[in-house]
């Protein structure tokens, strides 16, 4: 019983400030290097920081707002697929886009 009422303490506190579970900021992947790397870059350009991703609505999460679009075909079923070389390709074609706006 004090294990779970401390695990809700412990959790409780991140729910009530609107934080999201799906929100990713730690890179496991290529594909996800090139999200941070191309968000990163797009939040900096629109004076803001890179917060995460959301593969909830397919985008990347500059500050407090929504940044933008992950390229079509990067998501399904509100996550990221699987790291394959055409998702990773898109994703590294997107960034390249990305840096030379």
């Amino acid at each position: 019983m004090q294990l779970v009422v401390f695990a809700v303490v412990l959790i409780l506190p991140s729910f009530l400030s609107g934080e999201s579970s799906m929100t990713i900021t730690e890179v496991s992947n290529e594909c996800e290097g090139a999200i941070v790397q191309g968000g990163d870059f797009e939040c900096y350009r629109q004076g803001s920081y890179y917060k995460g991703y959301d593969p909830e609505i397919c985008a990347v999460i500059c500050g407090d707002a929504e940044g933008p679009k992950l390229p079509d075909g990067v998501c399904s079923n509100h996550q990221v697929k699987n790291c394959d070389p055409e998702v990773l390709k898109k994703l590294k074609d997107w960034e390249s886009d990305i840096q030379k706006k």
